[in-house]
């Protein structure tokens, strides 16, 4: 889409080849797209086909990962129709990569009921990497979920909290950034 754009005013980009977010930024939340006896497949969607439409729904497979690209925005349709159209369990792990790469990279851990509401209250922004099967509770340890409490928004729209509570219910967490040492 880029490239037609710059064409269409007569500039003839040079494209340079580099590595997909739909694979780096599960990576960099220590969520790998593949592992074996988890997942043997990795499927990359886009959140928004032409004209603003919905893509075409991938069939749940149990040892299947997808990673949607640019979808946060329609994050609840999303999931309510893999849940009711695609026949993925609500229990799915849900992982969203916010920002990856970056200092302010934070990653948002659900499932597939509960991840809408808890990127509206973590305030989840583009641009952000969905990742959706089993392989977001791979790596993940209990040592790396913490709850944010005393929630509040900071200038640019990004979380600040001034602690941390353990939690028992991993349906719902923020994952430590190992990278960035950051929480949010």
């Amino acid at each position: 889409e880029e490239v037609l754009q710059f064409r269409q005013f007569g500039v003839e980009p040079t494209v340079i080849p580099g590595v997909s977010a739909a694979f780096s930024a599960p990576l960099l939340a220590s969520i790998p797209v593949t592992h074996r006896g988890i997942s043997n497949q990795v499927v990359m969607c886009t959140g928004y086909g032409k004209n603003n439409t919905s893509p075409d729904l991938i069939q749940y497979h149990p040892e299947q990962t997808v990673v949607f690209l640019m979808a946060v925005g329609r994050l609840r349709k999303l999931c309510d129709s893999l849940i009711h159209q695609a026949g993925y369990p609500p229990q799915t792990p849900v992982g969203i990569v916010e920002r990856a790469g970056c200092p302010e990279q934070r990653t948002v851990v659900g499932t597939m009921e509960s991840i809408a509401d808890l990127a509206e209250r973590f305030n989840v922004r583009p641009p952000s990497t969905i990742v959706v099967g089993e392989v977001v509770n791979v790596l993940l340890t209990e040592e790396d979920f913490v709850e944010v409490v005393n929630i509040k928004v900071e200038q640019g729209g990004l979380l600040e909290s001034d602690g941390v509570v353990d939690s028992e219910e991993r349906g719902g967490m923020i994952v430590k950034s190992g990278h960035h040492g950051l929480i949010v």
